[in-house]
């Protein structure tokens, strides 16, 4: 049902005339036996067709819902009046038999949900399944009222924000899910994204780059996935395959490499630390050296191209940035800022504002980010004089702190991509902490001419019309 109109502080609905009768009894009675009660009533009507239609992104079956007004918050959640507790004491008892009922193995069952009517323009919906581990439905329940109250009282706050940018497929209906304590938003884009991620990759190896995702935004069963192809043609040979995602490759064969380098490492230069002894290796084991720094440099190049892949990918395409010196201005396009700014400054002074960050010289990462940057360049620009000092570097107990650190990198910067450029979670790699993707939308009418195109399906003469 849309936001009902309702003259009580709260309103129980169900489907059910039999639950109606029970919640009269077990409820209503006892909180009218009260001085001066937190008004509750309670009506069975069906669902309509739209209310079904809504639900078809996301699994969220309760027995009943409970609409809260704008009298309630004011009235006994702003100043926690001792009729809100004496509400939720009653209630705590009511939901008694529907926590025996969630408590069945295989039994996938909320009790109720929240719904409370924001500013009239958005209609919040609190899904209360599934229960966090050492919580319980009162204190997830006073949560939520206290979240609205945070909404109703201050108007621009994180969560306003996430409210207002979230997408709604129909009747501006947002919805939050309990997790940390706390309510979040949950875009139900991103939630269609994560379940079509879930069953893409089964088969497919972790390195390839994300699918291109598009919904029908009158029904998200209705999607086109498309991988990201390429034709690959060499030596008078074609080879289609799934593009990889670059940061991927070079971080798995920097990982590779520095698993490798550790396997030396422990076996040869870990025992001196405890012994003081054989600061002149034989012959067998100076090859030994040899052989790990070959490895140990491989894997300090690709962490840092892993980055340099990665910093490039946080570019919007378009994206200038502009400098002014001496009262000469220069634009740089995306392509000139690949070319010709050094990493550190990328994210300083360019992917910074692209994706809302602090001064990353200031984040725990910089210090050991730097210290592979200078030790990568030593490597690439090679100079003579300062040789031994670099072999020795590699040699160090932090050497491989300084290359693991590019993975800290790299998903601290997703945290930001997840929140402020979600169009980036395509090109942004599997397997750093943030997965999802978040599909494109088209019309419905769009949507059949595209599914008649790739099926080979005639257009009969409405298609051409329309």
């Amino acid at each position: 049902m849309s936001f009902p109109n309702f003259d009580t502080d709260l309103l129980i609905h169900t489907d059910k005339k039999e639950f109606k009768l029970y919640t009269e009894k077990i409820l209503l009675e006892k909180l009218n036996a009260l001085e001066n009660p937190v008004e509750v009533s309670v009506d069975a009507v069906s669902l309509n067709n739209s209310d079904i239609e809504d639900r078809d992104w996301i699994y969220n079956s309760s027995l009943f819902e409970i609409y809260a007004s704008l009298p309630f918050i004011e009235n006994h959640i702003v100043s926690d009046s001792k009729a809100y507790s004496d509400f939720l004491d009653k209630f705590d008892s009511y939901l008694d038999i529907f926590k025996r009922m969630s408590q069945i193995e295989g039994l996938e069952l909320a009790p109720f949900s929240l719904y409370f009517n924001l500013e009239n323009t958005y209609t919040l919906k609190f899904l209360f399944h599934p229960v966090p581990e050492g919580t319980d439905y009162i204190t997830m329940l006073a949560s939520a009222f206290n979240t609205i109250s945070d909404l109703y009282q201050t108007k621009e706050s994180g969560l306003n924000t996430a409210i207002k940018t979230s997408y709604s497929r129909k009747n501006n209906k947002k919805y939050l899910t309990f997790s940390d304590g706390g309510w979040k938003v949950l875009n139900p884009l991103l939630e269609v994204g994560k379940e079509i991620t879930k069953d893409y990759r089964k088969d497919r190896d972790w390195r390839v780059k994300k699918p291109h995702i598009m919904l029908n935004r009158d029904n998200f069963t209705r999607r086109f996935i498309f991988d990201s192809n390429w034709v690959l043609v060499f030596d008078q040979l074609e080879t289609m395959l799934i593009q990889p995602n670059d940061v991927a490759l070079y971080s798995n064969i920097s990982d590779r490499c520095l698993n490798q380098a550790l396997e030396f490492y422990e076996k040869v230069i870990l025992p001196r630390h405890k012994q003081w002894h054989g600061s002149f290796p034989s012959l067998e084991i100076q090859k030994e050296y040899y052989d790990y720094f070959e490895i140990i440099i491989e894997a300090v190049i690709f962490a840092y191209t892993a980055l340099e892949a990665f910093a490039n990918i946080c570019i919007p395409s378009g994206w200038e940035y502009q400098t002014d010196s001496n009262g000469v201005k220069t634009i740089y396009s995306k392509e000139a800022i690949e070319r010709k700014f050094a990493l550190r400054d990328k994210f300083k002074k360019i992917i910074r504002p692209i994706l809302s960050t602090s001064d990353p010289s200031l984040e725990n990462w910089w210090m050991p980010f730097t210290e592979l940057e200078n030790l990568r360049n030593e490597i690439i620009h090679t100079k003579q004089s300062n040789s031994e000092k670099r072999y020795s570097k590699l040699l160090s107990r932090n050497i491989f702190d300084i290359v693991k650190n590019h993975k800290k990198v790299i998903h601290y910067y997703g945290e930001h991509i997840s929140k402020y450029r979600t169009e980036l979670l395509e090109e942004y790699p599997y397997e750093f902490g943030y997965n999802d993707i978040i599909p494109g939308l088209m019309t419905d009418k769009n949507y059949w001419k595209s599914y008649k195109s790739i099926h080979n399906i005639n257009f009969d003469k409405t298609d051409e019309e329309e």
